[in-house]
C-alpha cells in the first residue's frame, strides 16, 4: 500500500483543530470569565443611571441604598418579569422594569418597616438573587436578604423571610411570561408556605435551586436552557429574546461610591423619554393648546387623592382575588391536606393576612407623607393642557 504524505502546514492545522475544538465546545459550570468582558462602568455612573428611576439615600449601617419611585405600596422585587433558564447559570430573572438589569442582578433587597423594600448594592453579578421553596405543585421565591455592607454572600439552604414576602405560583407557570399574573394572593401565603420545602442551591453565582427534572417537566420534557449573551448596553436587554438567546447586561463595576459624609449630588435627570433640548427657538403652539401656569399642575392634595384612589382600586382587587380563591377551594383544593373541616380556619387566616397587608401598605403611604415616599406618584406640573 502506498503511503500518503501529509504536508506539514495541513498537519499543523489538523493538530490545532484537535486541540482547540473540544475546548471551544465545552460549557463550564458557570462562565464567570465571560461576565463583564463587553463593558465596564464606574460605581458613580451606576448610581447616576439608577437616579432616573429611583432615589438614593444614605444609611449609617448599609451605606447608599436605593428605592424605586412612583410605585404602589403593593410593589415587590422579582415580580414584574419572568424566569428563564440560562446555560451555565441556572435560573435567570428577566425583568420588565427599566432598572431591572441592575437591581435584580447585583446586590440584595431588604424590607424595612418604615420604608418598604430597599435595595442594597454590591459589585457581584448574578442571574438573580432569591431564596426558593417548592412542594404541593407550587414554586415560591423571595428576595435574598443582605448579609453585610459591601460584598454580599450567598444564603444557601433556607431563610426566615415571613410568608407574605414570598411569591408563590403554580409549578407549571414558573417559566411563563408575566409570571406575577399566576401568583397566589399574598394573603394565602401564610397557609401555603408550611407545605413548601425551602431549597436554595447556588454554585458560585449559578442558581440550581430548582431540580432539573422539575424544569424539564415544566417545559414539557424539552430542555428549557438557553445560551446567554452579554451585551454592551442595558437597552439591548429590554428587546427581549429575539434569537433564542438570553440577553444580559453585566458590566464590571469599578471605583467606589461617594463617602457617606459627602452628599451624593447629581442633577435630577430628565424623564426617560424627554426630547433633547432644542437647538433653535421652539415653534409656536398649535391653536388648540394654551399654556397654563405650573401651579395649575398636580398639587399635594391632588397627589394624595390620586394615591388614595389607586390604593383603593388595588386593595379591592386583592380582596376579590382572595374571595375567588376561597370560592374555588371546594372544587380545587389548594393543597392535598385541605378539606371542608379546616376550610373555616384557612379562610379566617386569609382575612387576617389581608388586613395585615392593608395595614402595612397604608403605613408606608402615611410614613412617606408625600415628602419623598417611593410609593407616592411623582408630582409633575403640567405645562400645557387642552381646552
Amino acid at each position: 500500500m502506498r503511503s500518503v504524505t501529509i504536508p506539514p502546514a495541513l498537519r499543523a492545522f489538523a493538530l490545532a483543530i484537535a486541540v482547540l475544538l473540544p475546548a471551544a465546545l465545552a460549557r463550564p459550570a458557570h462562565a464567570q470569565g465571560a461576565i463583564g468582558i463587553a463593558t465596564s462602568i464606574t460605581v458613580q455612573q451606576f448610581m447616576t443611571d439608577l437616579m432616573n428611576y429611583g432615589t438614593w439615600t444614605a444609611d449609617k449601617t448599609w451605606g447608599w441604598v436605593w428605592q424605586p419611585r412612583g410605585v404602589l405600596p403593593g410593589w415587590r422585587p422579582y415580580a414584574q418579569g419572568q424566569w428563564q433558564v440560562a446555560e451555565g447559570y441556572g435560573l435567570y430573572w428577566h425583568s420588565y422594569e427599566p432598572f431591572g438589569w441592575a437591581v435584580y442582578h447585583y446586590g440584595r433587597w431588604a424590607w424595612w418597616d418604615h420604608r418598604g423594600w430597599v435595595w442594597i448594592p454590591d459589585k457581584t453579578w448574578g442571574p438573580g438573587f432569591v431564596n426558593w421553596a417548592y412542594g404541593e405543585g407550587y414554586v415560591a421565591w423571595t428576595p435574598m436578604a443582605p448579609s453585610q455592607p459591601g460584598n454580599q454572600s450567598i444564603a444557601n439552604g433556607s431563610c426566615d423571610n415571613p410568608p407574605w414576602q414570598w411569591m408563590i405560583v403554580p409549578q407549571a407557570s414558573l417559566l411563563t411570561s408575566n409570571v406575577w399574573q399566576w401568583a397566589a394572593p399574598s394573603a394565602r401565603n401564610a397557609n401555603l408556605m408550611p407545605s413548601l420545602k425551602q431549597n436554595t442551591v447556588y454554585t458560585g453565582v449559578s442558581d440550581y435551586s430548582i431540580p432539573k427534572d422539575m424544569l424539564l417537566a415544566i417545559a414539557g420534557n424539552s430542555d428549557p436552557a438557553q445560551p446567554i449573551d452579554f451585551v454592551m448596553t442595558p437597552l439591548a436587554v429590554t428587546r427581549g429574546d429575539t434569537r433564542g438567546l438570553i440577553l444580559a447586561y453585566a458590566p464590571v463595576l469599578t471605583g467606589a461610591a461617594p463617602p457617606l459624609g459627602s452628599q451624593f449630588r447629581v442633577g435630577a435627570p430628565p424623564p426617560p423619554h424627554a426630547p433633547p433640548p432644542p437647538s433653535r427657538p421652539a415653534p409656536p403652539l398649535p391653536p388648540t393648546w394654551r399654556p397654563v401656569a405650573p401651579t395649575h399642575g398636580c398639587t399635594e392634595a391632588e397627589a394624595q387623592a390620586r394615591t388614595s384612589q389607586l390604593l383603593a382600586v388595588y386593595r379591592n382587587g386583592q380582596a376579590q382575588r382572595v374571595a375567588l380563591a376561597q370560592s374555588m377551594d371546594p372544587y380545587s383544593p389548594p393543597i392535598s391536606t385541605w378539606n371542608m373541616s379546616n376550610a373555616e380556619g384557612w379562610h379566617a387566616s386569609d382575612q387576617r393576612e389581608l388586613a395585615a397587608q392593608n395595614e402595612r401598605e397604608e403605613a408606608l403611604v402615611r410614613g412617606g407623607a408625600y415628602g419623598g415616599s417611593p410609593y407616592a406618584p411623582p408630582q409633575q406640573p403640567k405645562s400645557y393642557q387642552s381646552p
